[in-house]
């Protein structure tokens, strides 16, 4: 950034004719947004050290570029600048210009199209703090890097150019100055076996052994922890059997657990066969048949059938629980639009509804005229065809 720029800018800011939306226009027209935020640094400097900036609307004009560059106002870096300058004691007719300048955030267009005369003509006199400025004030332990000098008040503007000259001509000016951090060097550590772990002479080292250690007691904490993990991902051998050990093992290892129906679908997609452990351990429960709810609504896959062929071999469902999942399972493969995955589930279907009728779980009575239509529709299927087969020749033994 040139001196020279930054002196060009001050005649924008030291203009009161001009509408704040056209000082905003002037400013980008002569400033492209990608040195906003460097121009935005040279203003800020400005605004903190207020011998620079001599009238009240110089200061108002100086606010305004700052809360523009930024948007929006919430993360504009310059906030803390904005909220030092109108918190300075004593309170004169520039901190009270500034205020009234931010209390009107965000600026609506009747305060873009005024003047920086008008805003000043409206400035009452107020000692009352900002409002909702978005700045939390933190300690400040800095300096200003310009100091004003009591013998010298001179405002000639050939001064204020040759103050911008030399405060701009390097770089963009740090905005304060800092105390440097002093530190004392630590003394340097001496001792003639300092080197003894780069060539160790002595090789008989005992090892630390925690006797506790893997003793086989699993605290309740990592048993929840691996629930929740067999409802992201496929458990380990090692770790499904660890699991299926603490539910049969110890009573109230069940209630412990974060299970709920909701919970009862991802289970069963990722590890069927815990899922039916948990399924039988609550067979006895009256939250059972909200499971079993959970269970008739799920998708049909491979896990949700297998999962229903084990609990109805060990337990004794309600017949309506059985009739409804073929009824549902009839309709999904009736729905599928693609014919490969049509294929494939009718397959599934089909083996399934022949085991339960081999192992006589289900009353071939009560699902016969849907499933041989179920079958028919299928025909061109082997294993369609085998059911349909199985369906007639146990009708016929019926009649006989």
């Amino acid at each position: 950034m040139e001196s020279c720029d930054m002196v060009d800018v001050t005649d924008i800011i030291q203009k009161t004719g001009d509408t704040l939306e056209s000082l905003w226009n002037q400013f980008e027209i002569f400033c492209p947004k990608c040195l906003h935020f460097k121009m935005g640094q040279c203003i800020a400097a400005l605004l903190q050290h207020e011998y620079l900036l001599n009238t009240d609307s110089e200061v108002i004009n100086s606010i305004f570029l700052l809360c523009q560059v930024a948007q929006p106002q919430e993360l504009n870096p310059f906030n803390k600048v904005i909220f030092n300058y109108v918190n300075r004691k004593p309170i004169d007719s520039k901190i009270t210009s500034a205020m009234y300048l931010i209390n009107l955030l965000p600026f609506s267009q009747s305060t873009l199209s005024s003047t920086t005369a008008q805003i000043l003509r409206d400035v009452k006199l107020i000692n009352t703090p900002l409002k909702n400025f978005p700045y939390s004030p933190k300690p400040d332990c800095s300096l200003p890097i310009i100091l004003d000098d009591p013998e010298n008040n001179s405002k000639e503007e050939k001064h204020y150019k040759e103050v911008l000259s030399q405060l701009f001509d390097n770089d963009i000016p740090a905005s304060v100055f800092l105390p440097p951090l002093v530190r004392p060097a630590p003394p340097l550590y001496s001792d003639n076996d300092d080197l003894v772990w780069l060539c160790p002479n002595d090789n008989d080292y005992p090892f630390a052994w925690d006797p506790n250690m893997s003793d086989g007691k699993d605290k309740p904490e990592d048993v929840k922890k691996l629930f929740i993990l067999a409802q992201r991902q496929v458990l380990e051998t090692h770790q499904y059997d660890r699991l299926k050990h603490e539910l049969y093992e110890k009573d109230d290892t069940l209630q412990s657990l974060p299970l709920s129906p909701s919970t009862l679908p991802k289970l069963v997609d990722k590890n069927p066969s815990l899922a039916v452990d948990v399924l039988l351990l609550l067979a006895q429960t009256q939250q059972f048949a909200d499971y079993l709810a959970v269970l008739l609504n799920m998708d049909l896959s491979l896990h949700s059938m297998e999962v229903v062929n084990k609990i109805t071999a060990n337990l004794e469902l309600p017949p309506q629980f059985i009739h409804f999942y073929i009824r549902n399972c009839i309709t999904n493969c009736t729905e599928m639009s693609d014919k490969n995955t049509q294929h494939r589930f009718v397959r599934l279907v089909c083996v399934f509804l022949t085991a339960l009728i081999r192992n006589r779980l289900v009353n071939v009575q009560e699902i016969l005229i849907e499933t041989q239509a179920f079958c028919i529709d299928h025909s061109r299927i082997r294993e369609a065809t085998g059911l349909f087969r199985l369906l007639k020749s146990l009708d016929s033994k019926e009649m006989s």
